[in-house]
């Protein structure tokens, strides 16, 4: 049994999805123990749940504020110097590698790199490989790579040739696409309906005004039945309840849930935010993406991706022009979703948490002393 720790951090839900995605992986071939741990959660409680509160604010009301901090982050000397305020997350990362003496690390957000090599500086005797998984597509931050980890797992070709491109060795960069949850590999897909009704499923931003106006936009069109998804923003949820939207199956309203993978497989099309974790999940379950919000910094690049493989388009705007994309989708027998789809079948690749999981099991182990806590 090869010990993994992997590491994650609640800011998105990318880096949660992939680390959670990875450990299913891993324990379904009975050949590892792992541990999934958030350091931030578990060292600063307090200041993790403020700095939550405070990323949410920023790219949901104050998207400009959250494109000056990417752009900070993206430019070297940022992120390391704000090491100095780190001692208590390198002091829990330093107890986890005591406690658990893990064969290999694996992280989902790059901090983590940084204070790996401070602990390998202080410390001869942590000497296990750390391998980093990139959550971003395209629009990738600097600060993930800035750092050398001794792996980098991308989620596509193009992505491996842009760390490359920024002096990344070559041969420690591996394209084995965003890791996601292996029901995604089995799923049976949406067919296309004979004749409508389309399937829509609409995640909206918190600003309840708008999405009060994109789902009365869509309910508009004939023929698409919507499953609105609230998740755990409780004011959406209210006053799409309130506003009489509710319609049967013509339009269904949901709170938080964990069945997002069923969901995606189950609809013919997701409306929504262009996350990295909720836009590789829709490209595993195939189903084609229109993105009617924007977060500026790392979702720009997920757009790209989007256009870039022809699986979906953005929908940016008033209410009005998202229904229009949509119905534009469906007309003439759906011939623009037909093709959306057919590029989905080419470059979906559902089983990337199965590749990773075999990628760390087979990594070269470094052989040292034992780990102990000073």
């Amino acid at each position: 049994m090869r010990r993994v720790l992997v590491l994650t951090a609640s800011f998105g839900e990318g880096h949660n999805t992939a680390a959670h995605s990875i450990r299913e992986a891993l324990e379904a071939t009975a050949e590892a123990e792992v541990r999934v741990g958030d350091l931030y959660a578990e060292a600063t409680p307090f200041v993790n749940s403020t700095v939550k509160v405070g990323y949410s604010f920023a790219i949901n009301r104050a998207p400009w504020m959250w494109k000056l901090i990417f752009s900070g982050l993206d430019r070297p000397g940022w992120m390391e110097s704000t090491m100095w305020a780190a001692g208590p997350l390198r002091r829990k990362f330093s107890r986890a590698l005591a406690d658990f003496q893990p064969d290999i690390v694996v992280s989902t957000y790059p901090l983590y790199g940084y204070l790996f090599r401070q602990i390998q500086k202080r410390r001869l005797d942590v000497r296990m490989p750390m391998v980093t998984v990139i959550t971003d597509s395209v629009g990738v931050n600097s600060a993930w790579h800035r750092c050398l980890s001794d792996a980098f797992m991308v989620s596509d070709a193009e992505t491996a040739q842009l760390l490359v491109s920024r002096s990344v060795p070559e041969e420690i960069v591996h394209p084995l696409g965003f890791p996601v949850a292996r029901y995604f590999a089995t799923a049976e897909r949406c067919p296309p309906p004979a004749e409508p009704p389309w399937k829509l499923l609409f995640m909206p931003s918190t600003q309840v005004s708008l999405a009060l106006r994109q789902i009365r936009a869509l309910l508009k069109l004939p023929g698409i039945e919507l499953t609105v998804l609230a998740g755990r923003h409780a004011r959406t949820f209210d006053a799409v309840n309130s506003a009489g939207l509710v319609r049967g199956e013509r339009c269904r309203l949901i709170g938080w849930t964990d069945a997002m993978p069923r969901l995606l497989s189950e609809h013919h099309a997701f409306v929504g935010k262009a996350g990295g974790a909720i836009v590789q999940e829709a490209i595993a379950a195939q189903c084609p993406f229109l993105v009617s919000h924007l977060v500026p910094g790392q979702e720009e690049g997920n757009i790209a991706l989007i256009e870039r493989l022809g699986v979906g388009a953005p929908a940016l705007g008033k209410p009005e022009r998202l229904a229009a994309i949509v119905e534009e989708a469906f007309d003439d027998d759906a011939r623009v979703w037909r093709g959306w789809k057919a590029n989905l079948a080419r470059v979906s690749r559902a089983d990337a948490a199965d590749r990773i999981a075999r990628f760390v099991l087979d990594y070269p182990r470094n052989e040292g002393k034992p780990v102990h806590f000073a």
